[in-house]
């Protein structure tokens, strides 16, 4: 029956509105407006008798440090520490402060991120993250036919599976050494499972080496988006700067994708 009791249509419930005598003082209040209102008149009256208990109750020979920097000017409490007391030049060395340490922060995160890039020369650069561009390795034929018939493996001198490396690539000689010092050491013939165990020693170690590259590929990434941040930052305290500071001045272009306002200064004769 509860089911067949939802199919019905009902009617719609509606609130009654302002009668027109009394439109002259606006909307009429609602259950959930009185509730709003009603929680924020009692959280406020809660706070004030919390206040009113904690001075009932407190030692009047006590006494803190604060009290030499705080003082009650025209019914409020007003603190000596807090910034709109401060004077126009101590904002100003504040923002100079500031000003440095993004500075500090940019050149750091700049440097890390050349030192990274260095070091990294854009190896693999075919990665998720696409950084860097794709470097090309050309190979000058004396004929079409030789560019048909070129085969990568047979001119770098190194396996199939090596051909498509742009690092690491190692030679036949070098493997055939590996595997001739393998033998020697091992004094017998390496068996299938061995050989097996080898190769997938070889693959856990290259997935292991491709996480610590798209790793540092991604430190110096993050290292880039923080320095541009931080150079934005600057800007804004720049410009803060030297709106604070003497002369006419006017807006001709807000500030768009978190970059600062542009002003325009009024020309003065120099004397």
């Amino acid at each position: 029956m509860s089911s067949l009791r939802n199919a019905v249509k009902r009617i719609a419930h509606k609130e009654r509105s302002q009668t027109r005598d009394r439109q002259h003082l606006g909307i009429l209040e609602k259950k959930k407006d009185y509730k709003q209102r009603a929680i924020d008149y009692h959280r406020k009256e809660d706070r004030i008798k919390g206040m009113k208990q904690k001075v009932s109750m407190r030692n009047p020979d006590e006494f803190y440090f604060g009290m030499h920097n705080s003082k009650v000017e025209d019914g409020k409490h007003r603190s000596s520490e807090d910034y709109r007391m401060l004077s126009p030049e101590l904002i100003k060395v504040m923002k100079d402060q500031d000003l440095s340490y993004v500075r500090m922060q940019k050149q750091k995160d700049i440097k890390k991120a050349e030192k990274l890039q260095s070091s990294l020369h854009f190896l693999d650069t075919e990665n998720v993250y696409g950084i860097g561009t794709r470097r090309t390795h050309t190979v000058f034929v004396r004929s079409k036919e030789d560019a048909l018939d070129f085969d990568v493996s047979e001119h770098f001198g190194t396996v199939p599976e090596f051909a498509g490396r742009t690092f690491n690539r190692l030679r036949k000689s070098d493997i055939e050494k590996i595997s001739n010092d393998d033998i020697m050491e091992s004094n017998k013939v390496p068996s299938t499972y061995e050989l097996s165990q080898l190769k997938k020693n070889n693959k856990k170690l290259a997935k292991k080496l491709a996480r610590a590259r798209s790793g540092a590929y991604r430190e110096m990434e993050s290292r880039r988006e923080r320095a541009d941040k931080m150079k934005m930052a600057e800007d804004h305290l720049i410009t803060e700067k030297l709106v604070a500071g003497k002369g006419r001045k006017r807006k001709i272009e807000s500030g768009e994708d978190g970059r600062p306002a542009q002003y325009k200064w009024r020309r003065k004769r120099l004397k």
